[in-house]
């Protein structure tokens, strides 16, 4: 009976614990908002994400000064197994990794071991380039992205490469630069891989090592190390094709202050509440205003609008219609093959939130929705005003605008801008390259000229012409979504009165890549190398090219990110490319495949062997264990041994790489 009693009691008590408990944090409540409506638009907004193919599962996690007050798994992290997402399931995180280099690098500044203003070069005595400015290269411009350095000197795979440094280093001792350091703020991965090797060599410890003793060991992120592929967790999400499919082999990042890191939601939340007003900090007052403070290139200012890139690592620092309230919002995606991220920190208001999802997606375009639900939530913002306008009517065209007719570039193509005969408007149009592989122009896109800006069909888009720094340049404002920024979109290309050409006839040429590891992510494919008639002095190889002299043409797109210039040099007779990190050789003269079985084997230099299939036919393979295969067109992978087994049909024209160790055969049965 007494014993009853006292277990009565202690109900009771408990009961009443929750009770009062509940009219405590009631009491608190009349100060805290309800999230209610937060959590819903982030379920809507993920959801409309998955169902229409942009990923299988996201991991969603918010936080409120200091408290997580939402935090979900979305999905599926694995199939077969029915697994579903939970909040602890680990993504590659891709460049938002980048952060954690922002934020080591600022550890060292704090013990007085880095200078943000000093050399690169005297942090790495090995960085060395043929361009004599990359001694102006500080350690700051690595971080706004405006040291000038190419771009990417990597590549993803299956299994861990621990020669990334090295590649780099290697590659940049033949490079150039795309402007003066401090110029311009053109995304740069290489310059974060830089960063990684400050980090070692000042420290004298593991970059990994270094972060997780330094920033997530303190700030309690037990869920983040390096990217999924290489630590198999076993709660990762995995990642399938949304066109096919196919599941693919958990991915490796072995660049890891450039975007090699895993982590979740939540993790992401309590990195960035470090640099909110009520975190727990790790930085230094110096250093959280460094982070937090914009970093402007020279460049920056000399468009209409705002930009992004000129921030310490970040993609933005503020976002117009919050900065109008006073209010800073901080903004850092990442994508990595099948993997996107993104991180958005308010740090006056304590607000974190932390997104994930396996597939393609644009994540700046999943948060923002949900933290402008937060921000309403906390009744610091009100509604956004809608962005649908009424369309214009065109307008003439101003004289002076007429000049900027003329050859542009991007990151990867060349087009012809020319003024309608209406003079109210302009036309895009894509060069088409001659040769073998010649390709019908694409339709050209019209646009029309009202009231400083010219319209598309795009909504919420606008664009202008303008010289900056000697350069014609045209810029799109509203695009990507959900940017309000200036991008550069076209560069004018100068027409050479004496034009330079390669010593190889690059017209239709297709090129083979021949040093890429077995575990390389994504499928390699035969390139083809253009020459435009209307270009004199230029060359398309992955990308337009200045041709410099007989042996080598440089970077044209200069305004752009990941661009690098090819060095042609003799090997055994033949033509070979230096292209960035990697090697190149033409296809002329590779065996080829009949009704029959051939077999290759991979020789002492390791260097892939490549086939060509002159008949329609249908194939099988044999290979070795550790070996891959793929079979592809100039265009398109039909084939690839990592996710793909039995006969498959391979049409006239196709071409088989195969990558392994020396001495490995492969055997390939026709019929």
């Amino acid at each position: 009976m007494g014993r009853k009693y006292c277990v009565r009691f202690l109900v009771v008590l408990a009961i009443f614990s929750i009770i009062f408990s509940g009219e405590l944090t009631a009491a608190e409540k009349t100060a805290r908002p309800d999230y209610t409506n937060t959590i819903s638009v982030a379920r809507e907004t993920i959801w409309k994400a998955i169902s229409s193919g942009q990923g299988s599962g996201a991991t969603i996690a918010v936080m409120d000064q200091g408290r997580i007050i939402y935090s979900e798994g979305i999905g599926v992290a694995d199939r077969a197994q029915n697994r579903a997402v939970d909040r602890n399931t680990r993504f590659n995180i891709g460049s938002t990794s980048k952060m954690f280099a922002a934020v080591a690098v600022l550890l060292l500044v704090d013990e007085g071991k880095v200078a943000l203003d000093e050399a690169v070069a005297r942090y790495i005595p090995e960085f060395t380039m043929k361009d004599e400015r990359y001694k102006k290269i500080t350690v700051r411009m690595l971080f706004n992205h405006s040291s000038g350095l190419p771009g990417s000197t990597f590549y993803f795979g299956y299994k861990p490469d621990a020669r990334m440094h090295q590649i780099l280093l290697d590659t940049l001792k033949d490079a150039y630069l795309k402007h003066d350091p401090g110029a311009m703020s053109l995304y740069c991965n290489d310059g974060f891989t830089l960063a990684e090797m400050i980090v070692e060599k000042v420290s004298g410890k593991k970059y990994v090592d270094f972060l997780n003793q330094r920033i997530f060991t303190p700030l309690g992120m037990k869920n983040t190390s390096v990217s999924i592929g290489e630590i198999n967790d076993p709660n990762s999400a995995e990642f399938y094709d949304a066109k096919t499919g196919k599941k693919y082999p958990l991915l490796v990042i072995s660049v890891y202050g450039a975007g090699g890191m895993s982590s979740t939601a939540e993790d992401l939340c309590r990195f960035g509440d470090s640099l909110s007003s009520k975190g727990k900090r790790i930085l230094s007052d110096a250093s959280i205003k460094e982070i937090l403070t914009p970093q402007p290139a020279l460049f920056s200012g000399k468009l209409r609008g705002p930009q992004i890139m000129g921030q310490f690592g970040w993609e933005y620092s503020d976002i117009a219609d919050y900065r109008k309230k006073g209010i800073q919002v901080l903004g850092k995606g990442g994508h990595a093959t099948g993997y996107t991220t993104n991180l958005q920190v308010v740090p006056q208001e304590g607000i974190v939130i932390g997104f994930s999802i396996s597939g393609d997606a644009n994540g700046e375009a999943i948060t923002r929705p949900i933290l402008d639900a937060l921000m309403k939530d906390r009744k610091l913002m009100e509604d956004r005003a809608s962005g649908v306008q009424r369309p214009v009517g065109p307008q003439l065209v101003p004289p002076g605008l007429t000049r900027y007719a003329g050859y542009y570039v991007d990151a990867s193509s060349a087009v012809k801008i020319a003024f309608n005969k209406q003079k109210n408007g302009f036309t895009i149009t894509r060069l088409a390259a001659e040769g073998p592989d010649k390709q019908k122009p694409a339709a050209s896109k019209s646009f029309i000229y009202n009231s400083g800006y010219f319209y598309g069909d795009e909504e919420g888009v606008t664009y202008y012409f303008t010289t900056v720094d000697g350069k014609s340049l045209l810029i799109s404002r509203g695009e990507p979504k959900p940017f309000d920024v200036d991008m550069i979109l076209y560069q004018k290309l100068e027409i050479m009165k004496t034009p330079a050409r390669l010593h190889e006839n690059m017209q239709g040429k297709i090129w083979l890549a021949r040093d890429m590891p077995p575990y390389i992510q994504g499928s390699v494919m035969p390139a083809s190398s253009s020459l435009y008639k209307e270009l004199p002095g230029y060359v398309d190889l992955m990308g337009i090219k200045k041709i410099e002299n007989a042996n080598y043409a440089g970077i044209a797109a200069t305004a752009f990110r990941d661009q690098t210039g090819i060095s042609l040099f003799a090997k055994n007779g033949k033509t070979w490319i230096k292209w960035g990190g990697f090697l190149l050789s033409t296809a002329d003269d590779i065996p080829k495949i009949k009704n029959s079985t051939t077999s290759i084997r991979i020789k002492e230099d390791n260097y892939n062997e490549w086939l060509k299939v002159e008949k329609g036919a249908l194939l099988r393979f044999e290979k070795p264990a550790g070996g891959r295969l793929i079979v592809s067109t100039p265009d398109r992978a039909l084939y690839d041994s990592i996710v793909d087994s039995g006969e498959m049909y391979a049409p006239a024209g196709s071409y088989i790489f195969c990558a392994g160790a020396a001495g490995d055969v492969f055997t390939i049965h026709a019929e």
